[in-house]
């Protein structure tokens, strides 16, 4: 076979690069604008970038989909987090719900949670951490490809003291202090900007710290409690096939939340974990095609576990999709 021949017969790449183009462009001219037809040009930009963000993720080959993911929780984080800076709408960390619960239910900052972190979670469940998070656009980007599997023991409780602490500062402010600025204007949004600010860098810290991207999600971030707590009923979620299913252990290779995905598949439940981030990883890089999204009723127990994946690395190296897996091809040092 000539090589001229051989260049003809190798399958095709998809050139992603006049979509993604067009794509930053117009997150660019939203973000740009925005502030001179709120909410309305946003609201369609949002509309109209997402349309694309489906349709780019859909038509991409498997391999590129995982790099495409992060461009678009970059792109949708950081438009999110501008329209939150800048929209006037007040202190978007947790600090600004409790206050503005205090001040009205119908504050900017509740709203959020109530549609984002509650109402949403019970349809699409924890969609927001996979794909929107302006923090999680952020921690994405670090250099950690592959996560080494959880810190043994009750870490994950840190994040309801996290909770519990930035509760209790609020209601000292409001009733020690006579303190009711935390929510809007100028001093609100200080409180956001330092609370992002403190976020990233705790984030940043943790993943250079344990090699994780994802460690502040998975130990430390307060908005995990609503979150988690809505998407245990959750309608959308993962489905694996037993009968396809040969138990190698790559979803969770891939998954940066460790989720223990074939344990659900072997007692034939849909993955009920609400550490999922639908980031959808994992049917992506499954060899046989075992898994799916679905939607339905669930009444089955969460699992997951501290310990690392027992992985069937002698079937991993031997598969041509291990190029699907991020990081190093080398599969030796998998968790």
């Amino acid at each position: 076979m000539t090589a001229a021949t051989a260049r003809r017969s190798r399958p095709r790449t998809l050139d992603l690069r006049p979509a993604l183009v067009g794509w930053i462009l117009v997150f660019a001219l939203g973000s740009l604008v925005w502030r001179d037809a709120l909410p309305t040009f946003i609201v369609i930009d949002l509309i109209v970038s997402v349309a694309l963000a489906i349709a780019l993720y859909v038509i991409a080959p498997r391999k590129q989909r995982n790099t495409i993911r992060r461009l678009i929780i970059f792109l949708m984080g950081s438009v999110l987090f501008s329209v939150a800076v800048f929209s006037g709408r007040g202190n978007m960390q947790p600090e600004g719900l409790y206050f503005g619960i205090l001040i009205t239910v119908t504050h900017p900052a509740v709203i959020h949670y109530a549609l984002a972190k509650i109402v949403g979670p019970l349809f699409f469940g924890r969609v927001w951490c996979g794909w929107a998070c302006w923090f999680a656009a952020l921690f994405d980007q670090l250099p950690f490809k592959r996560s080494r599997g959880r810190l043994r023991g009750r870490w994950g409780w840190l994040r309801y003291g996290h909770f519990a602490l930035s509760l209790g500062l609020v209601l000292l402010f409001w009733f020690g202090y006579d303190y009711h600025d935390g929510a809007n204007g100028v001093t609100g949004l200080m409180w956001f900007l330092i609370g992002a600010g403190l976020y990233v860098l705790t984030g940043v810290l943790l993943a250079f710290i344990l090699k994780d991207n994802r460690a502040f999600c998975k130990y430390f971030c307060p908005i995990n409690v609503p979150l988690k707590l809505s998407s245990s009923r959750s309608l959308l979620r993962l489905e694996g096939d037993p009968a396809k299913c040969n138990d190698c252990h790559a979803c969770v290779v891939v998954c940066p939340m460790d989720v223990q995905i074939p344990q659900y598949i072997a007692d034939k439940q849909r993955v009920l974990s609400t550490e999922c981030t639908m980031c959808i990883s994992c049917i992506n890089v499954c060899p046989k095609d075992a898994l799916k999204l679905s939607f339905g009723w669930d009444t089955g127990a969460e699992r997951l576990r501290s310990r690392k994946p027992q992985t069937n690395l002698d079937w991993l190296r031997g598969l041509k999709f291990r190029r699907l897996l991020p990081g190093k091809h080398d599969l030796s040092n998998l968790p």
